[in-house]
């Protein structure tokens, strides 16, 4: 069964980047960036022949065309490399694909118009405390779900487990807490008070007396080696120090316990830059990590533990 669902998610973040991809291409069109890039400019000609006010936002534009190669960055100017891009899906592909993630991301595409005149424009909604709404509508949708549903089978979490989930955010209490039962416990940690609100609601409507939430920065959680499962989804990307609190969610656990990690891992997925340029529209957000990046700060923290890959977006470490 999880087989089927590493396949699902993959596959759609696989596509979610590549529409990110394509989008930066409209993007480049729609502003004359590329017309002007043709020239061969330096960073100030840019910022001073592409009309656009927010020229911080520019500037991330022109460092997200070089990390995809499309740019090339000299110490005096900057030269338009060609680009080829081919979209391919196979055939079997086409019944993984959930809908519902494109209008959310639609969504973000059009802030990006606002984020041009200015940073602090009242149409950009990607801040977990004011823009709430937005994030909890972000959460609800299949893939969520679907990648959810993947934690819990990668967890093997069942109705007796003990389960911390770092970076909770308003949705997963309700979708992981309702595979526990009052032997279980899960405990929901997020930074953001209005996602933790949201959160509360549900589970007091539900009565579920095994969930519990906290708002708390990941980075001061106190370890006390008892839970079975540790989560991180979607999550170190908003972490200063991801060494910390990777450190900290391993030690929470039993020994045998799992801790299960759900991320477009940026040394998987190609073009990764594309999604991230959207994504940092949320000030809070860093980057995507790499795989190895994980993998090398658990071995250099001396655990002793089994990493595991499952397709190309989830880990799960087995502390012995």
């Amino acid at each position: 069964m999880h087989e089927e669902l590493i396949r699902i998610v993959d596959t759609n973040l696989d596509h979610m980047i590549r529409n990110a991809l394509l989008y930066i291409i409209q993007l480049g069109t729609k502003y004359n960036i590329f017309k002007v890039l043709a020239k061969n400019p330096s960073y100030l000609d840019v910022f001073s022949e592409v009309d656009v006010a927010n020229k911080r936002l520019l500037r991330e534009f022109i460092l997200t065309l070089i990390q995809l190669g499309i740019v090339e960055e000299t110490p005096d100017k900057l030269m338009l490399n060609g680009f080829s891009y081919t979209i391919n899906i196979p055939a079997q592909d086409y019944n993984l694909l959930l809908s519902d993630w494109a209008l959310s991301l639609e969504e973000i595409y059009r802030m990006v118009d606002f984020a041009f005149i200015t940073p602090e424009h009242p149409h950009i909604l990607m801040d977990f405390d004011k823009d709430a709404d937005f994030w909890d509508m972000r959460m609800s949708n299949s893939f969520a779900k679907m990648y959810r549903m993947l934690i819990a089978k990668l967890g093997n979490i069942n109705e007796k487990s003990y389960v911390i989930d770092i970076g909770c955010g308003s949705v997963s209490p309700i979708d992981l807490g309702s595979y526990l039962g009052p032997e279980g416990y899960y405990l929901g940690l997020d930074y953001s008070p209005s996602m933790i609100e949201i959160a509360k609601s549900r589970i007091e409507e539900k009565s579920m007396s095994w969930v519990e939430l906290k708002e708390i920065d990941a980075h001061i959680i106190k370890p006390v080696n008892e839970y079975d499962v540790a989560i991180m989804s979607f999550v170190l990307e908003y972490i200063k120090n991801p060494r910390i609190v990777l450190r900290k969610a391993l030690e929470t656990l039993k020994e045998n316990g799992r801790l299960v990690i759900v991320e477009p891992f940026r040394d998987q997925f190609k073009y990764i830059e594309a999604l991230e340029f959207f994504e940092k529209l949320n000030k809070e957000f860093i980057r995507f990590p790499s795989t190895s990046e994980i993998t090398g700060i658990i071995e250099q923290e001396g655990f002793d533990a089994e990493i595991n890959r499952y397709g190309r977006s989830a880990l799960v470490v087995v502390k012995h």
